[in-house]
């Protein structure tokens, strides 16, 4: 009798989660719809001739005080992110759990032939392909030490009873001088650097005063196809969810009834 209150318990539990995960998801399509009209809205500047305001800028990322190695792969770059996460059971079940999350706030440069312009990347969303994946007992070599090491350097322990491999893994990315870059913010005063002749000088492209801020190295063409994507999945597939979850309630509940 336990057993099957506690099964009944899990299911209601479970269809409730679907309800709220597609009211969600119905939620961030439109988000999705926001962010994919501002790309196509706001034209492409270049740095010498942006206004202050919301801007979209492509260019090539070079350095402003010097380039900063990765963790893991140990490249110099302007500008790295990366995502451990460790997989952690419970019951039958389990899912990964990110356990160290972190993105550089170094400001850099954003170059296009016309002159180039300071980027304080702190608090920008990135659509940025990943560059190295890493997981443990998935391969050995060199690899799997750069990545333990890094871990070991970041004060995550790759080893846990009895000196066996923890399920970890981790995403990777970075932008190298000279990697193609777009990027849309808010172009405001420049707090680092002089007053110059030169106006695209006294500018930085940043998150504050922006309604959308994003690091890519896509194209606008395939950026704005991976939004499209992504906001179709969520705007559609969030309500189906919904009233699927709602129904199998509804059915559950009069199942119950009589």
């Amino acid at each position: 009798m336990s057993s099957s209150s506690d099964s009944e318990g899990k299911i209601f539990a479970s269809l409730c989660f679907g309800v709220v995960l597609g009211i969600g998801g119905f939620w961030g399509g439109f988000q999705l719809r926001k962010k994919k009209k501002l790309i196509e809205d706001i034209p492409t500047s270049t740095v010498r001739g942006m206004a202050m305001g919301l801007v979209e800028v492509k260019g090539k990322a070079q350095s402003f005080k010097g380039t900063v190695k990765s963790p893991f792969a140990q490249v110099d770059s302007v500008f790295f992110h990366y995502k451990i996460e460790e997989y952690r059971s419970s019951g039958r079940s389990g899912s990964w759990v990110t356990i160290k999350e972190f993105a550089t706030p170094d400001w850099f440069f954003l170059e296009d032939d016309t002159g180039r312009v300071l980027v304080n990347p702190v608090g920008a969303e990135l659509f940025l392909n990943v560059d190295r994946q890493y997981q443990l007992n998935s391969f050995g070599g060199k690899d799997k030490q750069a990545f333990e090491e890094g871990l070991i350097a970041l004060g995550v322990q790759p080893h846990g009873f009895m000196g066996f491999d923890k399920q970890l893994r981790c995403a990777e990315q970075y932008v190298c001088p000279g990697d193609p870059l777009y990027v849309m913010g808010a172009a405001a005063k420049n707090p680092l650097m002089e007053l110059s002749d030169k106006g695209n000088d006294n500018a930085c492209i940043q998150k504050e005063g922006a309604p959308f801020f994003c690091l890519s190295d896509k194209s606008e063409k395939d950026l704005l196809s991976s939004l499209g994507g992504q906001m179709y999945l969520f705007l559609y597939g969030g309500p189906v969810l919904t009233v699927a979850c709602l129904f199998f309630l509804i059915a559950h509940y009069f199942k119950s009834m009589f």
